[in-house]
């Protein structure tokens, strides 16, 4: 199992902008998420919502954590996979019309939710939070907890 974290920039006032995105850029390597933590540092403006969509081409990452030896839990070995945590963007991932989730964040600083799920990222794909209306996302910690199938 593994974790990666990360900080994004704040997002656009634009409908569908991604806050931020785990890619899965392997071949044939299917990743299962398990938890994604989200964490507002400033106030959300009141109504700021986000919505959890996949993406079918990554975009153009400014900034993007890579995860390593140490991401895993266990410490044995770098993900396989080759997982991405893209935390700003300068190209806009493509999303496809899914929303898989979706969350409304109170307009006070450190605004969270923790969101136990089971989504398979497969291959070539990835999955994004994305502001669901044209409503600015304040700058945001982001922990995304997977593991790999093979």
């Amino acid at each position: 199992m593994y974790r990666v974290a990360g900080r994004t920039a704040a997002s656009a006032a634009t409908a569908g902008t991604a806050s931020f995105g785990f890619w899965n850029p392997h071949a044939t390597v299917r990743v299962r998420l398990s938890e994604i933590h989200i964490c507002a540092n400033g106030a959300p403006a009141a109504g700021a919502s986000l919505a959890l969509r996949r993406a079918t081409a990554r975009g153009t990452a400014t900034s993007t954590v890579t995860p390593d030896i140490d991401n895993d839990i266990q410490r044995a070995q770098a993900p396989t996979s080759g997982a991405l945590l893209d935390v700003t963007y300068s190209a806009q991932p493509t999303l496809d019309a899914s929303v898989l989730w979706q969350w409304t964040f109170a307009a006070v600083a450190g605004s969270a939710v923790i969101l136990p799920v089971e989504i398979s990222v497969p291959p070539g794909t990835g999955l994004v939070a994305a502001n669901v209306g044209a409503i600015a996302f304040p700058i945001t910690d982001v922990t995304i907890v997977w593991r790999e199938e093979f």
